[in-house]
């Protein structure tokens, strides 16, 4: 008899079990359809379009941790080649002595982009975002034509080659939306970054530099320091051989455009 009641409870125990686990089971389907789409795709994959008017190709891949934390790392790249946007950057400068640098000169650039983004609306990679983040930038810069005063009349030229890196920390403010279920759209609304830079741009004279052209050669380094200045410490140095020219200081820039996304 008892047997018998022992194997009745079990079953019962069982089928208690068995409702219970089928309960916790269409809670978690009932909760699953509850969430939207895209919260369960934490993975987006980004392009900039705003930065291709500058030659410039930007990627950027965004993981979503939580709903108000996310991570980022944005690589750019602009291929060796002229001044983005030469003609424009001629005319704002309107400085005949800038202007013949930037003519024949070719710049390549690239950065790295870690950020941080914390979401203060809707979440899991969706809303309005704050991102703090680091930057580190290098810029490759060849064929800077430098003309100066020649010994006994006429013009000679030295033709300069060299990088400049810099490491900035700044804040993004944006706003990402959703275009369906996988397309988003990333605002960069903006995001002001400050630093250091080091590098430096060599010229070496082929024939060599009198006293008198190397004096002249300065005067010309003069308009040269006074523009890359306005950003950041610029010295030189001339010699018989040629002329070098230090950057070393504090750096800033802005970010900001518009991408286009994927989630999955």
């Amino acid at each position: 008899m008892k047997t018998i009641q022992a194997f009745i409870l079990f079953l019962l125990f069982t089928n208690l079990s068995i409702c219970q686990t089928n309960n916790q089971a269409k809670q978690g389907l009932d909760l699953e359809k509850e969430r939207t789409p895209y919260e369960s795709r934490k993975n987006i994959t980004k392009f900039s379009l705003t930065s291709l008017a500058f030659r410039n190709f930007q990627f950027q891949y965004e993981r979503v941790l939580n709903k108000t934390f996310s991570a980022g790392l944005t690589y750019s790249i602009i291929p060796k080649g002229d001044f983005p946007m030469k003609d424009m950057l001629v005319e704002a400068i309107e400085e005949e002595d800038i202007n013949k640098y930037i003519q024949n000169s070719s710049i390549r650039y690239s950065s790295f982009t870690p950020e941080i983004r914390i979401y203060l609306g809707n979440g899991y990679g969706k809303g309005f975002y704050v991102a703090p983040f680091y930057r580190n930038t290098k810029y490759e810069i060849n064929d800077v034509e430098i003309y100066y005063n020649a010994e006994g009349g006429g013009e000679k030229m030295v033709n300069t080659n060299g990088d400049i890196s810099s490491n900035t920390f700044g804040l993004q403010i944006g706003s990402q939306f959703n275009l369906g279920s996988r397309i988003v759209l990333d605002w960069f609304i903006i995001g002001p970054h400050y630093g250091s830079s080091k590098g430096g741009i060599i010229g070496v004279a082929e024939d060599g530099l009198t006293s008198n052209e190397q004096e002249a050669l300065r005067y010309e380094l003069e308009s040269v320091k006074s523009f890359l200045g306005k950003v950041s410490e610029v010295s030189y140095e001339v010699d018989s051989k040629g002329a070098k020219i230090d950057i070393d200081g504090p750096w800033a820039g802005v970010r900001a455009g518009i991408s286009l996304g994927y989630r999955f």
